[in-house]
């Protein structure tokens, strides 16, 4: 007689089928629900778009004080978390604790933000930004800036550094440009793999005379910069300080099969981007992950503060013991819940006693099991999103319409639409020239760039805000010649 599996037994199965994911079917399942673009809703922004797939969204303020919906368990789990999840509110735009001046972006303890997504912690003055957190002031352009970070432009993988441009995989470093890989370093110019040097140029050790001139030399160049920008970015960013890793970015690590962006994490596959202070362990399939201590966990996505053995579930906080679920903060023993906090033995939101819990979860996990759906992340037709408007295809963009369109994910087809008032002059990106001017090597740009609409290459339409001007003036860069969902999108390549 067969024996019936234990709730450890599934847990353990499912965790067994989880590490046997593709690289690529993480992508297509997890990084597709996070957007990377907003929409506009009459006079409302939101990071839904408006679709066939209708969903239930309001403003942070309204949504922390939502009534809880619940949905009674049919025997098709799935089908019964499609429901709860078709009815329970969403946050329009994904805003928390105290932030100002920043109705375009998705953060936490910000000011002064604009189209960025998953920035926060005391950070000010962050455009175009992605997956940066910890006391950040003055980053424009830029992915993975990390901790005390300051004037960041166009970098990505920045740690403890100020005044980097056009730059990649930099750490304690200060005064660098089109460089990669330097530890230590300061007033470096197209530099690579360098440690604890200063007045280099193509690794090349001058005097600081020597140095100020050929910079002011290179820095005039300003038709050069996006060609040097391509050259670091496509230059391979190896591995630090760890062991038996695989791909790279990866530092203070050991034994991660299928790794980028990642510090100090023991035992993973499949990961892009976990970067924090201590240690974690045993992670598979997560995505935009930073915290401490956590260990165990399978298909997530975002993760702040403690958490472990956490089984497909996206954007949460503070977790033990829960599964399938969707935005809950200090819960445990959850299971299917969406918008729980500080709750624990809950079933598609409805409360359970222990004894009841577990009895149930038994059940769930068996008709699962049956259906050969106990190890899957969430099916295609829950997510919200256009699969090309969400990170998935920044990460891997070789994904076509037609392979993710038979699973029932959706596609933009239509370009975004932009309101363009009459009465604004539209300049095309090979026209910028006439805006710049380069006087003793300083480069000076024309305020008449902030009337006008700049139109890219690919017929993508953009502005330049007074904060990036003020910016762009102070340190004598050239205008973005890019959209700037492109801009992000290269410093994603891997």
């Amino acid at each position: 007689m067969k024996r019936k599996r234990s709730f450890t037994d599934r847990q353990l199965l499912l965790q067994k089928k989880r590490k046997q994911t593709s690289w690529r079917n993480f992508v297509m399942e997890i990084c597709s629900w996070m957007p990377v673009n907003f929409y506009k809703h009459g006079n409302n922004i939101s990071r839904f778009p408006q679709t066939w797939r209708e969903w239930v969204t309001l403003p942070q303020n309204e949504y922390a004080t939502s009534k809880q919906v619940h949905i009674e368990y049919t025997w098709d789990f799935m089908e019964d978390w499609a429901k709860l999840f078709l009815q329970a509110p969403k946050m329009k735009l994904q805003q928390w604790f105290e932030n100002e001046n920043s109705t375009y972006a998705e953060l936490y303890w910000g000011k002064n933000c604009y189209l960025s997504f998953g920035v926060g912690q005391q950070v000010e003055n962050l455009l175009y930004t992605m997956m940066s957190h910890s006391n950040l002031r003055n980053v424009l352009n830029s992915f993975v800036i990390v901790g005390s970070c300051e004037n960041i432009y166009s970098s990505r993988s920045v740690t403890s550094s100020y005044k980097i441009f056009y730059s990649s995989n930099i750490h304690n470093s200060h005064n660098i440009w089109f460089s990669s890989n330097l530890v230590w370093c300061f007033e470096c110019i197209q530099c690579d793999w360098l440690t604890n040097q200063s007045y280099c140029i193509k690794n090349q050790q001058l005097s600081k005379d020597e140095y100020e001139k050929e910079k002011q030399d290179i820095l005039s160049q300003i038709w050069l910069f996006d060609q040097w920008e391509q050259e670091v970015m496509s230059k391979k960013n190896l591995n630090k300080l760890s062991e038996n890793v695989f791909w790279s970015w990866i530092v203070a690590s050991r034994d991660i099969e299928d790794g980028y962006f990642v510090q100090k994490v023991n035992w993973w596959r499949n990961i892009f981007l976990w970067w924090w202070e201590d240690a974690s362990h045993h992670f598979y399939d997560s995505f935009d992950v930073g915290n401490q201590v956590d260990e165990h966990l399978y298909g997530c996505h975002y993760v702040w503060e403690t958490s472990s053995h956490v089984y497909f579930v996206t954007w949460w906080a503070n977790l033990t013991h829960c599964y399938y679920g969707y935005h809950l903060e200090a819960c445990s023993y959850c299971f299917g819940c969406i918008w729980l906090k500080n709750k624990s033995f809950c079933i598609l939101n409805n409360q359970y006693t222990k004894e009841e819990w577990f009895e149930k979860v038994d059940e769930i996990f068996e008709q699962m099991e049956q259906d050969w759906g106990l190890w899957k992340f969430f099916p295609a037709s829950m997510n919200p999103f256009y699969f090309n408007d969400t990170a998935a295809c920044l990460i891997e963009p070789t994904f076509t319409k037609e392979e993710v369109s038979k699973l029932w994910y959706l596609w933009r087809d239509d370009p975004i639409h932009v309101d363009i008032p009459a009465w604004v002059s539209i300049v095309n990106s090979h026209q910028l020239w006439e805006y710049e001017e380069v006087v003793e090597w300083k480069l000076h740009i024309s305020p008449d760039i902030l009337k006008k609409v700049l139109i890219d290459e690919q017929g993508n339409a953009y502005r330049i805000i007074p904060m990036e001007y003020d910016f762009l003036v102070k340190y004598w860069l050239p205008l973005p010649r890019k959209h700037w969902q492109t801009r992000l999108k290269e410093k994603f390549k891997i």
